[in-house]
């Protein structure tokens, strides 16, 4: 009987490791597929490898050719390609997704588009594009789809350039408008339209923007001052031009910073929404590409109570009218040349002057820098 039990349990001992080695393993079901070693099986759960960084995938000992976990840093399932001596991860499957446009556009006809980009993961590439304007074309590289172009017809254009490559589907997706016509006092800019406010800063706002007149004339302002340095004039007669010195004039510029470009300070007169435009903004304007009708109306000429002068940007009902208002002198704020010139600030910094427009008759119309403690004309544009 004993050698019978010895026999017995030689054979347990020599059957048993086999057995375990060729066993398959089945969770969740009662048999696995025959072609698996391991049959994890559900209809209501997922498989959850190990989830790590990119720091404690490579503290990993030796990991296994074949080795996965889920990279938390990267977002993506990874597998070690290389051996466990020079391991060489790489993500199987990255989904496809993609960033909103940087930017959504209203821009002239035939006025080139400042690049719109969306930034991909998983993607290799992109498909056709739709309703992108005809002059416009989409092109992808190191994860990121540039949009750029010329817009040749007018329309509003919601695009859409969908994602190869990666798992799953994705699209970018956007609006470029382009009008046919522009309405108020819009005018062409780099890469969009510019919407200023229909009059000098100051000015009474009841009157026909486009038609000269002493209500259009508006407020002297010292550059990166909030406060009015000269008042418009009250009327139209010699007594109500409000042209003389002003008491307690500030003599001093003001400092670097109290107006700038990148954003609207609190320094800024023009009202929410609006900001005192950059002298780039102000080029674009005096672009002939981007603008190229331009006039000069009204009898031109150094009169304190001459309001029938100013530069005339586009035409029609369309653009602007910018009034020959003059300066006010750094001394006193003593008004000059009042029909003859004008002037406008930018938020633009120039050394110790500062940035503005200026025109003069006959056609003389120039962006350049004048001494920050002059009083000049604010035309105030959409933020």
């Amino acid at each position: 009987m004993k050698k019978i039990i010895k026999l017995f349990a030689l054979f347990l001992f020599g059957i048993l490791p086999a057995l375990h080695l060729s066993a398959q393993t089945v969770i969740g079901a009662p048999a696995p597929d025959p072609s698996a070693m391991l049959d994890v099986q559900s209809t209501s759960k997922g498989f959850l490898p190990p989830r790590m960084t990119t720091a404690e995938r490579n503290a990993i000992e030796n990991p296994a050719t074949g080795l996965l976990v889920f990279n938390t840093t990267l977002n993506c399932i990874e597998m070690n390609v290389g051996g466990p001596s020079q391991p060489a991860w790489a993500c199987l499957l990255v989904a496809n997704t993609v960033t909103a446009a940087s930017s959504s556009p209203t821009l002239c006809v035939n006025t080139a588009l400042t690049p719109i980009t969306h930034t991909t993961t998983g993607a290799t590439g992109i498909g056709l594009a739709t309703d992108l304007p005809a002059g416009v074309s989409a092109a992808w590289a190191s994860n990121t789809i540039t949009i750029s172009g010329t817009p040749a017809a007018a329309g509003t254009f919601n695009y859409s350039i969908p994602l190869t490559g990666g798992a799953g589907s994705a699209s970018a997706t956007g609006t470029i408008t382009v009008p046919s016509t522009l309405t108020g006092c819009q005018v062409c800019g780099v890469g969009s339209i510019m919407t200023f406010k229909c009059h000098n800063l100051g000015a009474d706002e009841s009157a026909d923007p486009f038609t000269p007149d002493w209500k259009l004339n508006g407020n002297y302002y010292q550059w990166g001052r909030l406060v009015v340095a000269a008042a418009s004039p009250t009327g139209p007669s010699f007594g109500e031009a409000n042209a003389g010195a002003i008491t307690g004039w500030n003599t001093t510029a003001a400092s670097d910073g109290a107006w700038a470009d990148g954003s609207k300070t609190a320094n800024d007169p023009c009202p929410a929404g609006f900001r005192v435009p950059t002298r780039a903004q102000w080029d674009a304007v005096l672009n002939i590409t981007l603008n190229p009708t331009r006039s000069f109306p009204g009898t031109w000429g150094n009169d304190r109570t001459n309001y029938s002068t100013g530069l005339r940007i586009d035409s029609g009902a369309t653009g602007l009218f910018l009034p020959a208002a003059g300066t006010r002198a750094t001394s006193d704020g003593t008004l000059s040349a009042r029909g003859m010139s004008g002037a406008y600030w930018s938020s633009t910094e120039i050394g110790s002057n500062a940035g503005r427009v200026a025109f003069l008759p006959p056609s003389t119309v120039v962006t350049g820098s004048s001494n920050r403690a002059l009083g000049l004309s604010v035309r105030c544009v959409a933020e």
